[in-house]
């Protein structure tokens, strides 16, 4: 006789019967486990099919932890290269009130179409700090 686990039997029959499509073997499951006695070579059956959905949520499981994973070394990558825009940007914009060369290519990058028009609003108040030391220089 094969050794079958009825918690997790009943736990599939379960899930199935909730199921609106079960393929074959879910089905298959579904009414072997419902049965109140089994024969050995139903028995056997059964638990071939359980394995199998226990490996099926293995992989599940599995593919899901990986996804996760790479999820966040995405994530990560993401968060270091917003960093390195931010230290750069910052790092111009402090050079820019020393520099009039600096503040020149910021000006230009501001009328250039580097920043979008949406995006132009926020750093507009930047613009007398970065021109105002090198007024002579450069009008915006």
């Amino acid at each position: 006789m094969a050794n079958i686990d009825t918690d997790y039997l009943d736990l599939l029959v379960k899930r199935f019967n909730g199921f609106n499509r079960p393929t074959d073997a879910q089905r298959l499951i579904m009414l072997l486990g419902e049965r109140k006695t089994r024969s050995d070579d139903e028995n056997k059956k059964l638990s071939v099919l359980l394995r199998a959905e226990k490996k099926s949520d293995e992989l599940v499981l599995a593919r899901a932890a990986t996804r996760r994973v790479l999820n966040a070394e995405k994530t990560a990558a993401r968060k270091l290269e917003t960093r390195k825009k931010v230290l750069w940007g910052a790092a111009l914009k402090t050079a820019s009130k020393d520099s009039p060369q600096i503040a020149a290519l910021m000006l230009q990058l501001f009328n250039g179409g580097y920043i979008s028009e949406k995006d132009k609003d926020v750093v507009k108040s930047d613009l007398p700090a970065i021109t105002e030391p090198n007024t002579s220089i450069i009008t915006p």
